[in-house]
């Protein structure tokens, strides 16, 4: 692809290098550029790409915001090269949403389930769809790949070129806070957006609470999404939605306490899942599920205000929503001859009582709660997940979730002070901890098991080492 074909759309500043070049790939590691690439000189927490341009003995192109020091380096000037990157890779893929229908999912909780809940609906309803988030990559069903909640710009692109190709009619996926903040999504228009939820996680990376609230919402402007399904039994779905009115930009709201054109009444909930009446906008459906939470009738809710909103019918929305399967790891449920044992990916206090609360509402007898916090990660949210834990537990296990390069010895030490109950274990090793918890399960108790969902790792210092929930209750939990 010649130069300026890769450069459409992108606002140059000035360049010394030959629009009508031939250019071979996209980098943003100089060790791999290869005559003929395009190297992004990316600023990164540590690098600084632009360091780097001396060190590459090869012919190429540098998109940079700096002129480089050396008079021999082609290089294309712009403004904001994170923009630039992500503009780069939609064009060396040919633009692949251009033909197909985006919808993103934005939110702190929730975010995987309500993209899967979204995409079995619409494949329900006949539409081929491509699904990108934490739990994977999916083309019309079939797993191509997992890496970053929302991929970096050129495998996002690729991803999206490779839905195209196999005719895709949607692309659902989750949008993180770090997407946003490094312009990963480029200029890439979604026409559905929908906020799940804000609540506390990542400060390692955005040091508030405010900056990482405010970057969530900065996405939800017309220049980044041509309609909005809003949360407003959130605090900031409800700023939100107030902006986004003055703004003119079309937005559905949806919720359970607050007025909203899509809401659920009777909500009723037993070992079968959940029954409730939904009213989308006018439109009454008796929704029947074999989910559990009142979280879940929040992601039900969003996916099936985004069907109704693309033209899915009543009708065939009710029998969607009567098939959809809940995500591995997101509140799974298994069952032993004592109890009943969930595994959940709950790593923040809003997504932990969510998952504590129903599984309260469940359990026969007592609820043993496992957990613990990640390393290297937003440290003040460990005592309040250990307040959330003592608030609806009887007994908690404490124990390791990727400490990366932390001592988990530490990290459970700013758990337990949040924690206000007598029974409690400290058990670094999860295997043996998910071991010792399932051995003092005791007939009708229910035992919960969180934050690590379906990942099949823990992370420490540097290394991933097999380990998977679902193995360790496989392994002790004498299933049913």
């Amino acid at each position: 692809m010649q130069l300026k074909d890769l450069l459409k759309n992108i606002d140059v500043i000035e360049s010394n290098a030959d629009m009508d070049a031939q250019m071979g790939e996209i980098r943003i590691k100089s060790t791999e550029v290869q005559d003929g690439d395009v190297f992004v000189c990316l600023e990164g927490v540590n690098h600084d790409g632009n360091d780097f341009l001396s060190d590459i003995k090869k012919n190429f192109v540098a998109v940079t915001e700096k002129l480089p020091a050396a008079d021999d380096i082609r290089y294309v000037l712009v403004k904001d090269a994170r923009l630039a990157y992500a503009q780069l890779c939609s064009n060396r893929f040919l633009q692949p949403l251009s033909d197909m229908r985006f919808i993103a999912v934005v939110g702190t909780n929730g975010k995987t389930s309500t993209a899967h809940y979204i995409e079995s609906i619409l494949t329900f309803a006949g539409f081929k769809c491509g699904l990108i988030g934490t739990d994977g990559h999916y083309v019309q069903g079939v797993k191509v790949g997992e890496s970053l909640t929302t991929p970096d710009p050129y495998e996002f692109n690729s991803l999206l070129f490779n839905m195209r190709a196999k005719g895709c009619d949607f692309v659902i996926s989750e949008v993180s806070a770090h997407a946003i903040y490094l312009e990963k999504l480029g200029t890439a228009k979604a026409d559905i957006a929908v906020l799940t939820n804000i609540s506390q996680d990542h400060l390692d990376f955005f040091k508030s609470y405010e900056a990482y609230c405010g970057v969530k919402m900065s996405y939800f402007t017309s220049e980044h999404v041509k309609k909005a399904v809003i949360n407003v039994d959130d605090a900031s779905g409800r700023i939100l939605l107030e902006r986004l009115h003055d703004d003119k930009l079309p937005a559905i709201s949806y919720g359970l306490e607050n007025p909203a054109d899509c809401f659920a009444v009777n909500v009723r909930e037993d070992i079968d899942g959940l029954y409730f009446v939904a009213n989308l906008s006018d439109d009454i459906v008796e929704v029947k599920s074999g989910l559990f939470g009142e979280f879940n009738v929040y992601n039900l809710l969003a996916a099936m205000a985004v069907a109704k909103e693309v033209g899915v019918d009543g009708r065939t929305l009710l029998a969607a929503v009567r098939r959809i399967k809940a995500v591995k790891g997101r509140f799974s449920v298994l069952k032993n001859d004592k109890g009943t044992i969930i595994i959940d990916f709950a790593h923040t206090p809003e997504g932990l009582k969510g998952v504590l609360s129903t599984a309260r509402t469940l359990t026969k007898s007592r609820l043993i709660t496992v957990f613990g916090c990640g390393g290297d990660r937003d440290a003040l949210k460990r005592k309040i997940m250990g307040e959330v834990a003592s608030k609806y537990s009887d007994f908690i296990v404490l124990t390791s979730d990727n400490p990366r390069s932390e001592d988990p010895r530490d990290i459970i030490n700013d758990i337990q002070s949040g924690v206000c109950i007598k029974d409690i274990k400290c058990i670094v090793d999860r295997l043996e901890a998910v071991r010792y918890a399932l051995s003092e399960m005791e007939e009708g108790d229910t035992l919960v098991i969180a934050g690590k969902g379906n990942e099949n790792y823990i992370e420490v210092k540097g290394r991933k080492i097999p380990y998977s929930d679902f193995d360790a209750v496989a392994r002790y939990g004498q299933l049913r």
